[in-house]
Order: structure tokens, then C-alpha cells, then sequence
């Protein structure tokens, strides 16, 4: 027996292992890192929008030294603009209209794609998934509830770890700021999980991946707000936004991977997807169930009936 055969033997005993085992080899074979992908260039997308908005209301509704104040907060926060270069700014309508038109086109291309995620990650098959209406009617009801929850989420992750708003929590309301913000983060990916999926789950289904999710994103806010606070801040009269840039790009496609990790835990808890085989597979019960789910995925018509059968001592004496 060779070592890798040990190993997955061993694996395959201890139920913990065996789970995440099996979590990311469904991640692989999903190919989610694709999904992931997508997802983040649609978040970068809608990102720059959202501030020409914020930045056109903030020229409206406040004077020229209440508007720099308020940029100043949202940069500590949000690294993407420098309040210096925004000068002589007033409330544009036409600027308005554009960045909410973008804001509004890419955010409902961030949910349209992670609802295809989704779906594809717990292999709904083709002929099951909603059509166009439903989607666009799902990612507005999406935005309005998930993308604020997520927007403040974040201002209160930035208010108990920055210290640009002068004012001193101690230790008690940071750990107290601390824990709100995760139980937060962790009931934003409850609603996604639920909100996003046309599986029929219920909260129990999703909260291990939910609980998941919200503590890595959590962990990854404080993690980016350090990096941008201590080090990002002084990379950027040599490297410019180019620094800023990379940072966000990288953020929003390591919390699309966490994402659909925790989506992958849900599915795999759900239908006891585990243990996976390392070596020779499929050689489990569950090896030969998700192969069996894989093809009914690509099911275009309610009709289509697919069977899978694989010929284990062909291949073993191929081999």
C-alpha cells in the first residue's frame, strides 16, 4: 500500500477529515475557482460606480469641509479613491444617473452569477433553474436586503478597528463591536445561501457553511483593513492605485472562494457527501452519488431520465 493510499484510508475513518476532504475535492471538481472568478470581476465592477454616486450625493448634501470629512471616514475604510484629488466637486445629475445605472447593471451581475454558483454548486440541474424575470426579480430583492446588511457589516467592522472616528471603545466594545459584526456576517450568508439557491433547504442546511463563511470574511475584513492601514497607505506614492487596485481585486476573489467553499460544506453536510476517495476512485458510496449528480446536472428537459455506471473492475485491472 502506498503512502497516498494510507492517507486517504485515514481520512476516510475520521468523520472531520473525511468532511473536508470531500468539500474540497467537490470545490475542485465544480471547478468553483472559475465561479470565483467571475463573481469578483463583477464586485470590482460595481465598486467604482457606488463611489461616483456617493461621492455626487455628498456634493449635494454637504458643504465643501463636511464633504472631505466624510471621504476621508469612507477611505480608511474603503481604499479606493484619495479625497485630495476630488476638488470643486458639486451634485451632478448626469453623474448621478450614470453611476447609479452602472451600480445597479454590475450589482445585479454580481447576485446573477453567484446565484448561478450556487445552483451549480449543489447541481441543480438545467432544465430546474430560474429563467431571466426571476433572476433579475431575485437580484433586486438581493441588493436591496443582502447589499445593505453587507455595506453596513463592513462600517461597523471599519468603526470598532479603525481609529479615524475618534472615539475610544475600550475593550469591552471592541470585543462587543467584534462579535456583533460576525454574528452579522454569518446571518448575511444564511440569507444568501437561502435567498440564492433553488434547492429546497432550510436555515439548519446552510448554517455550517454560513457559520463558515461569516468567520473567514470577518477574519479577511480585519486582515485587508490592516494591510491597507499599515501598509497599503504607504505603498502608494511609489506603486499608486496599482497597489490598491490588486489588494481590492484579491479580497473580493478570496471571499468569492470562501463563499462557495461554505456553499460546497452545505452540500456536502446535506446529502453526507463523505467520505471521498483520494486514490482509484470512486470507491465510496458517496464517489459514486455525486458522479450520479454531476450527470443529472446536465438535464435539459424534465423528461430526461440519466443513469451512471461505472465498470470498477475494468478499470482497476486497466490500471
Amino acid at each position: 500500500m502506498s503512502v497516498l493510499e494510507k492517507v486517504d484510508s485515514v481520512q476516510k475513518r475520521i468523520k472531520p477529515t473525511s468532511i473536508g476532504v470531500a468539500t474540497f475535492k467537490k470545490f475542485s471538481e465544480d471547478q468553483t475557482t472559475s465561479l470565483a472568478a467571475m463573481i469578483a470581476f463583477w464586485a470590482f465592477f460595481s465598486i467604482f460606480p457606488l463611489f461616483l454616486v456617493l461621492v455626487t450625493v455628498l456634493g449635494w448634501v454637504l458643504s465643501p469641509s463636511d464633504k472631505l470629512t466624510v471621504l476621508k471616514h469612507v477611505a480608511d475604510m474603503f481604499p479606493l479613491l484619495d479625497p485630495t484629488t476630488i476638488k470643486g466637486l458639486t451634485g451632478s445629475l448626469w453623474a448621478l444617473l450614470v453611476g447609479g445605472l452602472t451600480a445597479l447593471w454590475s450589482g445585479l451581475g454580481v447576485v446573477k452569477t453567484t446565484q448561478k454558483a450556487f445552483n451549480s454548486v449543489w447541481e441543480l440541474p438545467y432544465h430546474k433553474r430560474p429563467g431571466m424575470f426571476e433572476q433579475i426579480k431575485r437580484s433586486v430583492l438581493v441588493l436591496a436586503t443582502i447589499g445593505v446588511g453587507l455595506v453596513v457589516t463592513t462600517l461597523i467592522s471599519g468603526f470598532v478597528t479603525g481609529s479615524s472616528t475618534g472615539v475610544n471603545l475600550g475593550v469591552a466594545g471592541r470585543i462587543a463591536g467584534y462579535v456583533i459584526a460576525i454574528a452579522l456576517d454569518v446571518g448575511l450568508f444564511v440569507a444568501a445561501f437561502r435567498m440564492l439557491t433553488d434547492r429546497d433547504i432550510s436555515t439548519r442546511d446552510v448554517l455550517p457553511g454560513a457559520v463558515f463563511s461569516g468567520l473567514i470574511f470577518f477574519i479577511l475584513q480585519e486582515l485587508s483593513a490592516f494591510i491597507i492601514s499599515r501598509h497599503l497607505k504607504g505603498a502608494q506614492p511609489t506603486y499608486g492605485h496599482f497597489a490598491t487596485v490588486i489588494t481590492i481585486l484579491w479580497w473580493f476573489y478570496l471571499q468569492a472562494v470562501v463563499t462557495l467553499l461554505g456553499a460546497q460544506l452545505n452540500v456536502v453536510l446535506k446529502y453526507r457527501l463523505h467520505p471521498r476517495s483520494l486514490v482509484n476512485a470512486p470507491q465510496t458510496d458517496a464517489d459514486h452519488r455525486v458522479l450520479q449528480a454531476y450527470a443529472e446536472e446536465r438535464t435539459y428537459q424534465p423528461e430526461e431520465e440519466v443513469r451512471t455506471h461505472v465498470k470498477t473492475e475494468e478499470r482497476q485491472s486497466a490500471a
